[in-house]
């Protein structure tokens, strides 16, 4: 581990999200973070995309596709009268 706030890494999913897409992350208590969120809005949806760490130890580290959430932003609530 290097003495930097923050690691390179690397992100793996089904194509075309995070086909070996390098990232920077910031250290967690001196620490890989085990779990990242990451959200974008498209449209009027966010979409927040969760991967999980790899066991490699060695820069860039990967981190695999888990799940993913699609949650409209303005969208009208779907309530029956």
């Amino acid at each position: 581990m290097s003495h930097s706030a923050t690691y390179r890494a690397v992100l793996f999913g089904p194509n075309p999200i995070a086909a070996g897409t390098e990232v920077e992350l910031e250290y967690i208590d001196g620490e890989y973070q085990d779990v990242i969120v990451l959200a974008a809005v498209e449209d009027t949806e966010t979409i927040s995309r969760t991967y999980q760490r790899g066991r490699e130890t060695e820069e860039p580290i990967p981190y695999r596709f888990v799940e993913e959430d699609v949650a409209e932003v303005e969208g009208e609530a779907d309530v029956p009268n």
